[in-house]
Order: structure tokens, then sequence, then C-alpha cells
């Protein structure tokens, strides 16, 4: 994208030559990075003085609203105080509006929000836009781990730059020097133009032709950091030897994952500012370090969320949330590594296929059998039950790994279940093609012309491939339902004790199922007793007071899943 040349608008109208500068955040980091902008755009010629910053709107004590109080003052009061952010500085509260006339955005939000705001700004950005961001985490989404940068790129259509370092955001609001790396994928000079509006006598700002690795340091330093606030908390001897030590096997580490998620990522990409120098500035300085130390310090008894309301003012803890994505990952590698190996040898792809749910089963039950289980009490009244279902007899730790297991369990398992949902339509419009009775629409894509003219020239075989395939499909969702039966039945040994209460709506519950649904929770019973070597009958009466309290929750998660499915339907 050339800064000389005139651009055009949504409307295909030309716009002047000069380049706009949107900052889509208002944090600390947000309001930093609006002063640094700022600044450049008031001195280079191809930029428009006014900067556009997208604010979260929130009420001051005062009763005054935080758009309004920056646009007064010029000062960000919830989250840098007593730092003039520039006079060409405009804050906004309307996310569509600030980004509208800008053709470079610079991305500056807690990674927990940025799914949500590309979401919104979807199809609103038009013509030539850059985009850089400055957002460390990433997403865990079904397809695996996805960086902020190419989330931007594949919802929003815009290329995306990265810039990370060894920076403290409030160090540079009073001009502190520092430095930042800035990692680009195609053109060079786009770099350089971000390089050029970042870069101040106090601020070194250098490209580096490796988004992915700049990125990852900027992501993942702050787990190494919540490590560095756990030795420092716990006192575990000297703690410049001790933090030392954590610094360089959380670098090695990060290289190491860094390198699993992408193989391109360079070596010396560690040894930028956004390496090295952020681990030990952000294990020394973050805001990770000093709330770990104080969870550490309270012997866990204070959880991340009290302490960051605490202690942050308003600021979002990275590292924690992080921490969960990156196990999440290591965990969807391994899991697609190991589904691979154990899928079973086949000469037909259609009934083969990594076994997530088998994989996930093995998982969960040598996760619960690794401790002896700890005795559920409940707090307080004893009429009233824990808010905690799963996991309630093993360790808080023990329990998040569980709760991270499902979780990926499900993400793992969506595209195998649309592929199953996507090969039944298929062979559901190819039977009642051969009946000639379809009830679905055809379209080209659905039925290619070989199809048909199979159906015509020879209607016996064209009958054969579709039972052939549809036996396949039944197979292949009955094993599926095999191996999910087997991992509720494993989560369901975790659960806590059910109370009278949940007893009497789940009883009330399955009463108000449909014929179809009473005739599933029959055979669960049933499927249930066999497993447990009770003696039952074809006709099952269900009395919730004597079934036992696996089978009590087993039932309790199907009901849950059939009124999710209505409430989706309707």
């Amino acid at each position: 994208m050339s800064h000389a040349k005139s651009r055009e608008d949504a409307n295909g109208e030309c716009r002047d030559s000069k380049s706009r500068v949107t900052i889509v955040g208002s944090g600390s980091w947000g309001s930093v990075a609006a002063k640094l902008v700022a600044s450049n755009a008031l001195k280079l010629p191809s930029f428009h003085d006014e900067v556009r910053m997208w604010v979260f709107e929130e009420v001051l004590p005062n009763g005054e609203k935080l758009t309004d109080a920056i646009n007064k003052t010029n000062e960000n009061a919830n989250y840098l105080p007593g730092i003039k952010l520039g006079r060409n500085v405009v804050a906004d509260p309307d996310l569509e509006n600030a980004v509208k006339e800008a053709n470079m955005l610079v991305f500056v939000t807690p990674h927990q929000f940025m799914d949500g705001i590309c979401k919104k700004l979807k199809g609103k950005i038009k013509g030539e836009v850059e985009a850089i961001s400055l957002v460390k985490g990433m997403e865990v989404k079904k397809e695996g781990p996805c960086m902020i940068s190419s989330l931007i790129t594949k919802e929003l259509g815009i290329n995306c730059c990265v810039l990370m370092g060894a920076n403290i955001a409030n160090e540079i609001a009073v001009e502190k020097f520092s430095e930042a790396t800035v990692g680009y994928r195609e053109s060079r000079e786009i770099a350089d133009t971000w390089v050029q509006l970042f870069s101040t006598p106090y601020f070194m700002v250098t490209p580096v032709h490796d988004v992915e690795g700049v990125e990852l340091c900027g992501t993942l330093k702050n787990v190494v950091a919540i490590a560095a606030g756990f030795v420092d908390g716990l006192e575990m001897g000297n703690n410049t030897k001790v933090s030392a030590a954590i610094m360089r096997i959380g670098l090695r580490e990060m290289k190491a994952l860094s390198k699993l998620m992408f193989p391109s990522v360079k070596d010396s990409t560690f040894f930028e500012s956004c390496g090295v120098a952020d681990v030990i500035t952000t294990c020394f300085g973050g805001r990770n370090r000093r709330v770990a130390e104080a969870f550490a310090q309270s012997g866990g008894k204070r959880s991340f969320d009290e302490l960051e309301a605490e202690m942050l003012e308003g600021q979002k803890l990275q590292g924690v949330s992080t921490a969960r994505e990156v196990y999440e990952t290591l965990n969807h590698c391994a899991m697609t590594k190991r589904a691979a190996e154990e899928a079973p040898p086949s000469t037909d792809s259609s009934t083969t296929g990594p076994n997530f749910l088998g994989c996930y089963r093995d998982q969960v039950a040598e996760l619960l059998s690794q401790e002896e289980r700890i005795p559920h009490h409940e707090d307080g009244d004893t009429k009233k039950p824990s808010t905690e279902i799963i996991g309630a007899g093993i360790s808080s730790l023990k329990r998040e790994k569980l709760k991270a297991l499902l979780r990926q369990c499900v993400t793992d398992l969506i595209p195998g279940v649309d592929e199953m949902q996507s090969r039944a339509r298929s062979m559901l419009l190819m039977s009642q093609l051969s009946n000639k009775k379809p009830s679905i629409s055809v379209t080209n894509e659905e039925v290619e012309d070989d199809i048909q003219l199979l159906l015509k020239s020879d209607p016996r075989l064209f009958k054969e491939i579709v039972k052939k395939h549809t036996d396949d499909v039944l197979t292949s969702l009955n094993n599926m339902q095999q191996q999910a039966e087997k991992l509720l039945d494993n989560v369901a040994t975790s659960c806590r004790p059910m109370s009278r209460d949940e007893k009497r709506d789940l009883q009330r519950s399955i009463k108000e199922l449909p014929g179809g649904n009473l005739k599933r929770i029959a055979e669960i019973i049933k499927d249930h007793r066999a497993a447990s070597g009770k003696a039952f009958s074809d006709e099952v009466t269900v009395n919730l007071e004597e079934e036992d309290n696996t089978m009590l929750w087993r039932l309790h998660f199907y009901v849950a899943a059939v009124k999710s499915a209505r409430k989706l339907a309707s």
C-alpha cells in the first residue's frame, strides 16, 4: 500500500493521499500507543494529524463518561493518569465510527475481546487497509490455535503485522527508554511505515520478517512471568538465581512450542527485543509476575480474579488465560498426533479417522486415577450443593485439567460431527433421488453430474452405493456414540453427590421429555445397569432414589443436552 497515492473509500470515491490511524483499545498500553502514534502523526507529512482512539465506554466516579474526560483533559484518568496523550488524539466510544475513515488500524485490547471486536467489524473494513496487533495472546478454536494477527486477517481480510517487545506501558508513558520489534509477513515497506509511526528517541522499533515468532514471544512470555511470580512468592532461595533459571527454561520452552506450532519461526527472533529482552522485563516488572507473587503468598487462597480486580485497577491479567490456552494447544497437538497414530488401518477412508473420543476417554480415566480422591464436603448449609459438579472430589488443579480436557474434546469433536451431518444429508438426498421422491432442495454442489448420470444409467448400482455409504455413516455414528458414552461414564464418576432438590428437578425434567427421549433414558439406564452387573428387565422403572450417583449425573447430562437442542431448534 503506497501512502503517496489517492485512496478510495467504501463508496468508491477518492480520498486524499494522507493516511488516517485509529487505535482500537484504550487501556494503559492502548493509551501509550496513542501517545506514540499521535506524536509522529503530527510530524509525518503522509499522515493526518488526527488519531482516533476507540474507547470502551466507562463512567468515572464523578459521573463523567471516560470518553468525554479524555477529550476534555487529553488524559486517560482510568488507565494512564497524569499523562497527556497528545492534542490530536480523539476518543470515540463507537467502534465502527472510530475505524470508518482509517486505513491503518492499531489493535491493542485484551486478547479475550478480539474475537468479538473482529466479528463486529467484519464487512465494515473497506479499501486498502493495514493493521498491526499489539495484543498478547491467542484464540484456541476447533481447528487448533489461532494467533490474533491471523484472526484479524481471516475475519477482516486485511494484512496484519505485530508489535511486541521489552516494554512496560507506565515507563514508556514517562518517556523512559525502551524498544520493541515489528513482525511482518509480506511487505517490508509496510513494516517500515509502522516503525516510523511508533519510533521516538525513547522508543526504538526494529522490523523482523517473522510474524509468528514475534507474536508468540509476546504471548508466551506472560506464562513465564507467572512462573517467576510463583517462585518469588514462595521465596524459593535466592530469587535472582531462581528467576534466572525460570527465565532460561521459560525461553527454551517458548522456542520449542513456537516451532511446534509454526516450524517457520526463526531462532534469531528470540534474541530480539520481543524475545529474551521481553522475558527479562516481564519477569521482573510486569503485572503477571506481581499478581502471581501475591497468589503464591496467599497460599492459593485468593483467586487470580480477586487479585486482578484489587491490584490492576481495571487492567486484565494475560498470563493465566494464556497458560490455559497453551495447555489446550499442547493437548490439541498431542491428541491429534495420538489419534492419528491409533486410527485403525483400512482401505476405506470413509470409515477411518482420528479416534478423538477414545483418546480423550483414556486421558480422563488416567487423570482421575492419578491421585487418591478427596472426600467431598459441602460448604456451609448441607442442603445447598456446591456449584462445582464435575471433578468435585479431586484437587482444584486436577479439576481444571479435567475441564480443559473436556473443552478441548468438544472443540475437536465439532468437525467430526459436521462431517457426519454432511454425509448423512448427502445419503438422504441420494436415497430419495433413487426413489424419485426428493424432499430437500437439490443444487449442483450437492449432486454432481456423474451421480446424476449413474442414477440414470444403472439404478441398481446406484442403490448399492447408497446402501454401502449409508451403512458406513451409521457405523461411524454408532462408534462415535459408544465412545461418547464411555467418556460420559468416566466424567460422571467424578461428580459430587446429587442433592435431593436436584433429584426432584431431574425427575420433573424426565417426565416432561417427549416419548423418543424417554426411550433413550431407558436405554441409558439399561446400559448402565448392565455395565454395573445389576439385574434389569425389559420394562424400566425410574426411581432416582435408588439409582447410584454416576447414573443420576448421566441422566442429568442427557436431559440438559435435550433441553439445549430444543432451545436451539425453537
